[in-house]
């Protein structure tokens, strides 16, 4: 029997890409015939928080306290044992940084996203940097770990120690369900000219970067905005009105606020370039996603992001606000290019379903293909 931990569907991160993840490969995998057992511990003891594919008979769930943090870790590591010890799983699949226990009974499987604090040399405050050495020697301990990049992989080997084949590429993918080729349709068609940014306010995100690549292009194309959506706090929506007024930007920089999920790939599509300029990610379904859409992609040449955006975006140093100036000129400026761009997106971004990603988390699960295709490609 195969435990899987769907804590991730009922948290925080159930609207956040651990949760997107989580649920897609879920979703695949059901409808691939696969037939797992599921615990999940929620802020209350309401099933209905969980996606309808997930059958009520083969879910264990419990109430579990939100607040304070340190309290709900505990909790949730007490559940998760519990339910080990009640199941007695030949596998459990971890797929969460909070949720990662070892399975006295049988095989652990961990997703692992990415090392970035390690990378970047930020473990943050001492109880956050406890954290992150705990969670590094369990993921040492774990029998197999599911990278979802081949950069996240070979940073597991170099970074922790942990040999090549008890590690597995299976990278995140898009629902083209959802995200479909949205030029001039949508809520967004007729917004004007905008660039166009997403995720939370991160150090790796360098949103700062950006801001000062987006001063260097707004003199020559007065007619621009730079939109960003995302999760951030008050402080960091602070942090962007003082510092696009310090560059000059006034009202030609906005925070979107929060995007209805049918509005997004109206959004991505419509937009005259999406950049993502991160400084280190897992994977960067961002890009995916605004590929999908029909958006040109302008995103860095370092980790994972080359293996996101292949051939069909345009790569650049994060580091250097020139480049990515100079790199969204061209798309804006370089006749052919942008239509060039979002023609290439699309055909990369179709190279990656959910279906395959499920059936290779399966294979996995199940004890087959070990160690396949994590050494980065050329």
């Amino acid at each position: 029997m195969v435990l899987i931990d769907a804590t991730p569907l009922q948290s925080e991160h159930r609207v956040r890409g651990v949760g997107s993840y989580l649920r897609e490969v879920l979703r695949a995998g059901e409808e691939l015939g696969m037939r797992p057992v599921y615990v999940a511990s929620s802020w209350g003891a309401e099933e209905s928080a969980l996606p309808d594919f997930l059958p009520k008979e083969r879910v264990l769930t419990a109430p579990r306290p939100h607040k304070p943090a340190q309290v709900y870790w505990i909790y949730n590591e007490f559940f998760l044992r519990y339910a080990l010890l009640r199941t007695r799983p030949r596998v459990f699949f971890a797929p969460d940084f909070n949720g990662l226990v070892l399975n006295p009974f049988g095989r652990t499987v961990a997703t692992l996203y990415d090392l970035t604090p390690f990378k970047l040399g930020d473990l943050g405050d001492p109880f956050s940097a406890g954290r992150w050495r705990s969670y590094a020697r369990r993921l040492k301990r774990a029998d197999h770990l599911l990278a979802i990049s081949s950069s996240a992989g070979q940073d597991a080997v170099e970074i922790l120690g942990i040999p090549p084949e008890r590690v597995t590429v299976v990278p995140l993918a898009v629902d083209h369900r959802h995200f479909k080729l949205s030029v001039g349709k949508g809520r967004y068609a007729g917004a004007g000219r905008y660039l166009l940014h997403g995720g939370a306010f991160n150090p790796n995100k360098n949103q700062a970067g950006l801001l000062q690549a987006f001063a260097r292009v707004a003199p020559h194309h007065p007619d621009l905005e730079l939109h960003f959506f995302g999760p951030w706090a008050p402080e960091q929506l602070s942090w962007l009105v003082s510092e696009r007024q310090r560059l000059g930007l006034g009202e030609r920089v906005r925070h979107l606020g929060y995007i209805a999920a049918e509005d997004l790939p109206s959004l991505y599509g419509n937009a005259a370039a999406f950049v993502f300029p991160s400084l280190e990610e897992g994977f960067g379904l961002p890009v995916l996603e605004a590929m999908a859409s029909g958006a040109p992609v302008v995103t860095s040449d370092c980790s994972s992001l080359p293996e996101a955006a292949g051939e069909a975006g345009l790569l650049v140093d994060p580091r250097d606000p020139e480049a990515i100036a100079a790199a969204i000129r061209r798309v804006l400026e370089e006749p052919g290019l942008a239509e060039s761009l979002r023609e290439k997106g699309y055909v990369q971004a179709a190279r990656f379903t959910w279906e395959a990603t499920a059936r290779k988390t399966w294979e996995v699960l199940e004890g087959q293909g070990h160690g396949e295709g994590w050494v980065a490609q050329p």
